[in-house]
């Protein structure tokens, strides 16, 4: 049995180190990427921040086509999220701003404020971001063009992360070693 098992064992290993498909997509040079947010379509569209190049990147994984899109002068594009109406939002460091461009006319909208690492977008479309001067996370309406903010207790909190489920929005603190939850 031990026998069988050594001579056996090479194809198995062989056969479950291909079980896994690996594929690589070319952007354009000097691009570097920074974020990934696949569209949660099945076979949606794959966005990027192209950080090196102030754009936000569009793949389309079935034809390997990319496509970028400028998101102004001086953008330094970091976090991208797609919310559910399937437009990506971008933090953008360098034009101190939340990003939205519409996924069908490319139309590119800025929201300025303060400096700002990570965004979500909720269920009902509302925009979360961190906002580190503020030292706080703040919800804003794209329909209203306003801000709620939700300061932290613990001073320089530095919430780094923001995602949620339906009803919270959820943070890291890493600065106060803890997370944080705000029930909407």
């Amino acid at each position: 049995m031990k026998r069988l098992f050594l001579l056996v064992a090479p194809l198995l290993i062989g056969v479950l180190s291909h079980a896994a498909e690996v594929k690589y997509f070319d952007v354009p040079r000097g691009a570097r990427p920074h974020d990934v947010a696949p569209d949660p379509k099945p076979g949606g569209p794959v966005w990027y921040t192209a950080q090196g190049q102030g754009a936000l990147g569009r793949l389309d994984p079935a034809t390997g086509k990319v496509e970028q899109i400028g998101l102004g002068s001086g953008s330094s594009p970091h976090g991208v999220i797609v919310g559910p109406d399937g437009a990506p939002w971008v933090t953008d460091s360098g034009l101190n701003a939340i990003v939205r461009v519409d996924p069908a006319t490319r139309e590119v909208k800025r929201f300025a404020l303060p400096i700002s690492y990570s965004v979500w977008v909720d269920e009902k479309d509302k925009v979360w971001l961190t906002d580190f001067s503020a030292n706080a996370i703040v919800r804003f309406d794209p329909k209203t063009e306003t801000f709620d903010s939700f300061p932290s207790t613990a001073k320089a909190a530095a919430v780094r992360q923001m995602l949620g489920r339906a009803g919270e929005a959820w943070g890291a603190e890493s600065g106060a070693d803890r997370l944080v939850m705000v029930k909407h």
